[in-house]
């Protein structure tokens, strides 16, 4: 038996566009982001989703639900795949943040990300902390069938980290895009990684299913 997990990253949002931090402060997609949810929810019409996990702020719901009209779904709201708080640097950009009393603080964050973090925000470890709580609930939930789960950046890296048994470290050298689809695969006492950041339905290239 073997359970597909597709992870959709949510579409772009006013913030994305303009690279300010973006954390857990509930930002909608923006017209860009809109058409991107479009093109994965088109890519994923023909899956046989039994269900689409989301988390329930209002970027990845938007996406979440695009996909969900092909499948005669409802999204299933998820708190504990909320992006990574950022604390006081929400909304900021890295220039704002380097012109101002965090610009010390901003210089240790961006060599060891790990273990600066800006006042109020939220550590890497606790973000997989709750992507293995997340991971293992749906594991439960399903044990075989293809299953969408749409999140945020952090919190889909984290849950690519508890996939692959990976040390924290990992987490700070995945890219994962707007929009993109990355693949886990699971079986009783196995587990694995089939597809990374996939984005070749934003190019308006041939779409590869998903395997």
């Amino acid at each position: 038996m073997t359970l597909r997990l597709l992870l959709v990253r949510h579409g772009e949002t006013e913030w994305n566009q303009q690279m300010r931090f973006q954390g857990q402060t509930d930002i909608p997609l923006n017209a860009k982001g809109l058409e991107q949810a479009e093109s994965i929810a088109r890519r994923l019409q023909h899956e046989p989703l039994e269900a689409i996990y989301s988390s329930d702020l209002q970027r990845a719901w938007q996406t979440a639900e695009v996909i969900a009209r092909f499948h005669e779904l409802s999204p299933i709201p998820y708190a504990d795949l909320r992006e990574m708080s950022y604390g006081v640097w929400e909304g900021m950009t890295r220039a704002e943040i380097e012109a101002g009393e965090w610009a010390d603080l901003f210089e240790k964050y961006r060599k060891d990300s790990l273990r600066y973090r800006p006042p109020g925000a939220e550590y890497p470890h606790e973000i997989v902390e709750r992507a293995g709580r997340v991971l293992q609930h749906i594991r439960e939930q399903h044990q075989q069938g293809t299953v969408c789960i749409v999140g945020h950046g952090g919190s889909l890296r984290a849950m690519l980290c508890v996939a692959l048994h990976a040390p924290l470290e990992t987490f700070r050298h995945i890219r994962l895009d707007n929009a993109s689809l990355s693949v886990i695969e699971c079986g009783t006492d196995w587990i694995w990684i089939s597809l990374i950041n996939d984005t070749c339905h934003l190019r308006q290239e041939k779409v590869q299913p998903v395997i």
